[in-house]
């Protein structure tokens, strides 16, 4: 991109201009999507002509813009391209004009998409949230440059008057993810939020209920002492926008007094927030109060369906397919066993794709900002949410799946039928390979039993039933079975 500004007196007739009053307001362009580039800019003054590493950044086609005004002149380049600062002053007479400065460059739409001087409105939102904000235009393109310091700020801004920005890693703060890494949780608070939670009531705002489930049918969490959780919320009927479950880890700290909790969502089925979800928790025996702040202030109330002892977590390391290619957009993964119940959630991570990568405030609003076709491609093949049941070791059936409502109650895995896969447990991993060839490696977070494996003697077995008994944890204690298990909960 390369701008030249006319000559003096032209100059001045553009301010004349400038000052006729226009014949109508600026149209509201509507909901506009915006892409951050990579690289950061710095601002150049150009004393003596146009450097060679600008010429040089123009021929290859990077972002570059000479801006020619009267008495001085100004370039736009990646700051990668410059040579050392006392090189491009001694050599080419140029100079940083905010030396330190770098800035990121946000491109609007496509001159096809993109009403004329809507990016004008734009900047407008960021001067009303103070963030300075300098706009570029040429040949029907627009672009908008931010200082890097306040480019989450911008982004909020945007967001909040119904725009679309991508990528999310560039535009987000990094701190709260890179500390997903190195989790800081109180492991007694962790303990207690560990186990099967159902939702059973949400206000938003608070005093307006918005859902409400009396018969354990609403949305599930299962989360282990570690933090790794899955929220389930896959709708009874086919519906995408009512598709929202997600995962990931969840930090627990107590702060003044309060239980505070932050869920760091690796997979979400929904576009992701610029910030982590952070929200207030009061803990009892039999249940949860969360109180947090999206939209508006919200509240929750979930109830405990029993507790165990028998626990797995899984988190996913890599997925070769039938041709032993590894996938060149891998996926991350969370699978959780809390005694008889398991819940898995597999998709591209925050920041991959077109899904997890855009930042807006809904599936549906992406939809109508970008290809929805696209976006529903990508959401049928890339992203997989299971609730399941272990029937008996070595028996998973599936209770809800993603997208695929009508295969509800059918078998996952059976370690007596070949056809349904096959599992290797070993020290540090679980191997899956799934029928169609594709094989899963998860790392092992926590096991105290093992799902996977039938009991001795039972290896060629036929297929049990929905009712299949379920060994005991005692020798005196009497099977039961899922059926049982859930009717249980239910009259408690």
């Amino acid at each position: 991109l390369l701008l030249m500004a006319p000559t003096a007196s032209a100059w001045a007739t553009h301010v004349e201009l400038a000052h006729e009053a226009l014949p109508q307001p600026l149209q509201d362009a509507g909901p506009l999507w915006l892409e951050a580039l990579p690289d950061s800019i710095v601002l150049l003054r150009l004393n003596r002509g146009v450097p060679e590493c600008v010429r040089a950044a123009a021929r290859s086609g990077e972002f570059c813009t000479v801006v020619q005004e009267p008495g001085a002149a100004t370039a736009w380049v990646p700051r990668r391209v410059l040579s050392k600062t006392s090189d491009l002053v001694r050599n080419d007479g140029a100079e940083e004009v905010e030396p330190g400065t770098s800035w990121c460059a946000l491109r609007v739409g496509s001159p096809a998409q993109t009403l004329p001087g809507a990016a004008g409105n734009l900047c407008g939102i960021l001067a009303q949230a103070s963030v300075k904000a300098r706009l570029l235009s040429a040949f029907g393109a627009e672009v908008i440059l931010v200082p890097e310091t306040s480019l989450p700020a911008a982004a909020a801004a945007l967001l909040s008057q119904g725009h679309g920005i991508r990528p999310v890693l560039r535009v987000s703060k990094p701190v709260p993810w890179e500390a997903a890494k190195t989790p800081a949780s109180d492991p007694a608070l962790a303990k207690r939020l560990a186990g099967v939670w159902s939702l059973v009531q949400r206000e938003e705002p608070l005093g307006t209920i918005v859902e409400e489930y009396t018969e354990g049918d609403g949305p599930l969490r299962m989360q282990v002492s570690s933090g790794l959780f899955v929220e389930l919320r896959i709708p009874e009927h086919e519906g995408e926008e009512a598709e929202a479950s997600f995962g990931g880890r969840c930090q627990t700290v107590a702060d003044n007094g309060h239980v505070r909790c932050t869920q760091l969502r690796a997979i979400d089925f929904q576009p992701p927030s610029l910030e982590a979800p952070r929200f207030q928790v009061t803990l009892s025996d039999a249940s949860i109060e969360v109180v947090g702040h999206q939209a508006s202030e919200y509240r929750e109330l979930w109830a405990r369906l029993g507790s165990s002892n028998d626990v797995v977590a899984l988190e996913l390391q890599s997925e070769v397919d039938s041709d032993a290619q590894e996938d060149s957009e891998a996926r991350y993964g969370v699978w959780i066993f809390i005694g008889k119940r398991f819940a898995r959630i597999v998709g591209p991570p925050r920041g991959s794709g077109l899904v997890a990568g855009s930042c807006c405030s809904t599936l549906s609003h992406l939809r109508r900002l970008q290809d929805a076709s696209q976006v529903s491609q990508e959401l049928h093949d890339r992203y997989e949410a299971i609730f399941g049941a272990v029937e008996e070791p070595g028996l998973l059936q599936t209770r809800k799946i993603a997208w695929q409502p009508k295969k509800a109650d059918s078998v996952f895995f059976n370690a007596s039928d070949r056809s349904s896969g096959k599992i290797i447990v070993g020290k540090d991993s679980v191997v899956y390979d799934a029928p169609g060839g594709r094989r899963e490696t998860w790392k092992i977070v926590e096991w105290t039993f093992n799902p996977f494996a039938p009991p001795p003697g039972r290896e060629d077995s036929p297929a049990p039933s929905h009712a299949t008994s379920i060994a005991p944890e005692s020798e005196d204690a009497p099977a039961t079975s899922v059926a049982e298990e859930e009717e249980e909960e239910e009259e408690a």
